[in-house]
């Protein structure tokens, strides 16, 4: 009798093992939110026909990926909870703005959020809603990445200032068959 329960229980776990469950054995970090405020800052004024403008801030990871072990194939994950831009002036004529994220010293990016003007009334303040979560590879492991404001349309014309607020979620995962065979 033990012999026969000791075959069903070597088959049950071999076919949960070739069947693709060992995917339910992974290690996890998550850091729910992860904020930064950038009081402040400059833009000059608009010179006529400009259309757009820019700026990059850099947006710490913290240590999210320190449980993980540094040779593990990890999926990661970012979202965007939050990014607003509060202006020193009238934004109303911004008609979309975006938020992107890279990895420091290079140009490739990553959207991560946009804002589409859907009313003419005037206000400073722009609110960039979530794309979703985007899978970053491994840039988890950077200790930050640059977030990439970017915002389109008719511009103030006058310099203005503005605090940007940014939070986001980080999740990364290793498969735990990965680690140990």
């Amino acid at each position: 009798m033990r012999t026969t329960a000791f075959r069903a229980t070597l088959l049950g776990a071999l076919a949960l093992l070739t069947t693709g469950c060992e995917s339910l054995f992974f290690i996890e970090a998550e850091a729910e939110e992860i904020c930064k405020t950038q009081p402040n800052v400059d833009f000059p004024g608009a010179l006529p026909l400009t259309v757009s403008i820019e700026h990059t801030l850099e947006f710490p990871l913290g240590d999210v990926d320190a449980p993980l072990p540094e040779d593990a194939d990890v999926e990661t994950e970012l979202k965007l909870k939050v990014f607003e831009v509060t202006a020193s002036t009238d934004l109303s004529g911004i008609e979309r703005a975006s938020v992107s994220v890279r990895r420091p010293g290079t140009s490739e990016e990553i959207l991560l959020g946009e804002f589409r003007r859907t009313s003419t009334a005037p206000t400073n303040t722009l609110r960039l809603t979530s794309s979703g979560s985007v899978d970053l590879l491994d840039l988890s492991r950077e200790d930050s990445l640059d977030f990439v404001f970017e915002a389109r349309g008719t511009l103030p014309t006058e310099d203005w200032s503005a605090k940007l607020e940014t939070c986001a979620g980080v999740r990364a995962k290793a498969n735990y068959f990965d680690l140990v065979f």
